[in-house]
């Protein structure tokens, strides 16, 4: 009896939503019979009025009512106990337009509203503007529509007589017909797996519903990559540089005329960079290598080979550099440096050293992908042949903070073609750290002309780029063609993760859960007690993940001492 009551209350109820609806005067506005039996074909085919559908099972099924609502992004923004379909477009309608809920991903109102001559600045007002007047006469109803390209570019809007925003919403961007000209789907997709995995759990239909939902504040956070076109030349967006080359645009989003930098170049900035009446970014020219010739005996010769970049702030090789070069020198390893510019006592320490040094022109984007080309090209293939191997590193790591000895035997010892002091995932792909990679020879015959290969590609890479096509992207190349990649510490030995954190971590946390982690940072004290002889610079400037890192003094114990990297740190400090 109680359950046949409840089932009463519930029907009186979906009754009283749908009779609110009905009656509601704006549900004219959101709902467009014509746009629905178009969007859904078996309504069309059941021979069912689209109203009456839509208030009828439609909303039960998951349906929208037109081409200005979409209720599974409109859920997203409301809190509070679950709704049904139907409740959410009455809680829509009734209060949820005037509090600045967006109907759709394509639909900013506010937007709409500053760029629209005529229509009210109210969301309200906004919305019956748009409705009567935007639509019918072709308007963009958001900042990363181009609806003008789009009627021209796609003839079936034009021939159809159909408004291009209806015709996209209803059939084109199920035939991957996207409403801008410098959108590029697929570049999306391929460079940022984040996204593929939210369209695998279904959260989006596609990848510009994506962008125009959440994406675009992650491009503008520099979190997602934006591959664009731009006409007929394929380009990366990158909103620090696109700011910086465009000081009006700085100043419109100060004063919160836009929310940031993507916005802008989407309704407008896209145009004028084709005309030539704006920039993309400011000239970055690609760094050169200076080399001085090295007299003979000058340099320490090895079995292997180090390419170490330094980047000092003050021009300054700093001590605990150079503790690292006389641990490298000593197990065999010949270094040469490549620094974007240091101080005469700097030089004439590493020539004291044996070190051979050669300077970059500039610190460019390519960063320390950009200097290891460099100085591979100038060493060349046949002398990069007779070492055992090749190693590229950096001086983004303390070393070594413990006995170095068992790392770099280690090293010597291992039979994989790509060996590594850490690896990682990101985005669930497996890779090896840059920081520290060997090369044996048939790893470097391969990957050193990819290297080049990708940086004439990517000449002027966002970091986030940078780690996707280089650090990331070079290690699933050399997995793809046969590879064999190893490192000392790898994540699969982090069997108990939960407990090796620092602080641990109470959750349950299993082996696929460090995919999600970074070993360098979440694990440091673990890396270090099983005699890992890194510590990573930023970890202890910087913390940017917020890890407990207090008594690190106490678990250095090698050759890089703590008193070193305490002077180190409080340079960097001042």
């Amino acid at each position: 009896m109680r359950t046949r009551l409840q089932g009463r209350a519930a029907r009186r109820a979906r009754e009283r939503t749908r009779a609110a609806l009905r009656a509601h005067p704006l549900l004219s506005l959101v709902s467009d019979p014509a746009w629905y039996v178009a969007r859904y074909r078996d309504v069309f085919w059941a021979g069912a009025e689209g109203l009456d559908h839509l208030l009828g099972p439609g909303l039960s099924e998951g349906r929208d009512p037109g081409p200005l609502v979409d209720l599974s992004f409109v859920r997203t923004q409301r809190s509070g106990p679950p709704v049904d379909d139907a409740e959410l477009l009455l809680e829509l309608l009734d209060h949820g337009l005037a509090a600045g809920w967006r109907p759709s991903p394509y639909v900013d109102l506010a937007w709409y509203a500053a760029t629209t001559d005529g229509a009210p600045s109210d969301p309200i007002g906004a919305l019956r503007h748009l409705a009567t007047v935007g639509l019918p006469s072709g308007r963009a109803t958001g900042p990363f529509l181009d609806l003008d390209d789009y009627a021209t570019r796609v003839p079936d809007v034009e021939s159809g007589g159909i408004d291009p925003f209806t015709y996209f919403t209803a059939l084109g961007q199920h035939l991957a017909r996207f409403p801008h000209p410098a959108w590029d789907e697929v570049g999306y997709l391929d460079t940022n797996e984040y996204v593929r995995f939210a369209l695998g759990m279904g959260k989006h239909l596609h990848g510009f519903e994506h962008f125009c939902a959440v994406g675009h504040a992650e491009v503008a956070r520099g979190a997602l990559l934006l591959p664009i076109r731009l006409g007929d030349r394929s380009a990366e967006y990158s909103e620090e540089r696109y700011l910086a080359a465009n000081p009006d645009v700085v100043e419109q989003v100060a004063s919160g005329r836009i929310p940031d930098g993507v916005t802008h170049f989407f309704a407008a900035g896209f145009r004028e960079v084709l005309d030539g009446s704006r920039i993309l970014a400011p000239p970055s020219p690609v760094a050169r290598l200076i080399s001085r010739p090295v007299p003979v005996g000058a340099r320490r010769a090895g079995r292997s080979l180090m390419l170490l970049v330094h980047h000092d702030i003050d021009g300054v090789f700093d001590g605990h550099v150079l503790t690292a070069i006389d641990a490298y020198h000593a197990a065999d390893i010949e270094v040469q440096v490549v620094s974007s510019g240091i101080d005469d006592v700097s030089r004439d320490r590493l020539d004291e050293h044996q070190v051979t040094v050669h300077t970059r022109s500039r610190n460019d984007d390519l960063r320390d992908f950009g200097a290891w080309n460099l100085l591979l090209e100038h060493v060349g293939p046949d002398r990069l042949a007779a070492y055992e191997r090749i190693v590229l590193a950096n001086d983004s790591a303390y070393f070594p903070v413990r006995d170095p000895a068992p790392f770099l035997t280690a090293m010597h010892a291992s039979e994989t073609d790509v060996w590594s002091a850490t690896d990682s995932f990101s985005g669930g792909r497996y890779h090896l750290q840059s920081y520290f990679l060997a090369l044996r020879p048939r790893a470097a015959e391969l990957l050193v002309p990819e290297l080049a290969r990708r940086a004439a590609a990517h000449p002027q890479p966002t970091k986030h780029g940078l780690i996707q096509w280089f650090e990331i992207g070079l290690s699933q190349y050399a997995a793809a063609h046969g590879l064999r990649l190893g490192s000392f510490c790898p994540v699969a030995d982090l069997d108990e993760p939960a407990e090796l954190m620092a602080p641990p971590d109470p959750r349950p946390l299993s082996a696929l859960t460090v995919t999600v982690t970074n070993l360098t940072h979440h694990f440091w004290r673990t890396a270090l007690e099983r005699g890992l002889p890194f510590l990573k610079v930023e970890l202890l400037r910087d913390n940017p993940l917020g890890v407990d890192i207090a008594g690190w003094e106490a678990v250095i114990d090698g050759p890089c001492t703590a008193e070193r990297i305490g002077d180190h740190l409080m340079r960097m400090r001042r």
